[in-house]
């Protein structure tokens, strides 16, 4: 979908292919005004585990990346960020960020 470099949004799907364990999907959670502030830096993101798709407290479907897990949230380096492969659905945002909020004691 998109190659390295380019804008980081919220609700994106991004592939890592450098980690010890192979690839690893990321949601990213950080909002635009932080993407757009520290984007080419850094992101910060959830696992995406692409195994499965599971519903459940702090579990998120995502079609065709897998299941975002919420409650493991992380600083990702802008560099290891390789392609943008799949979306958070537009109409889930708002509850995904409510997740993160009260999961960060907000």
């Amino acid at each position: 979908m998109s190659a390295p470099g380019a804008p980081i949004e919220y609700g994106q799907v991004w592939v890592s292919r450098d980690g010890v364990m192979g690839p690893m999907n990321y949601l990213v959670v950080s909002s635009d005004a932080y993407n757009a502030a520290f984007g080419d830096l850094r992101v910060i993101a959830v696992e995406v585990d692409s195994r499965a798709v599971y519903e459940g407290t702090y579990r998120e479907p995502i079609v065709d990346a897998g299941t975002a897990m919420l409650d493991r949230l992380v600083w990702v380096a802008r560099t290891v960020l390789q392609e943008q492969v799949a979306e958070l659905h537009p109409g889930r945002h708002a509850a995904v960020a409510a997740q993160i909020r009260e999961l960060i004691g907000n």
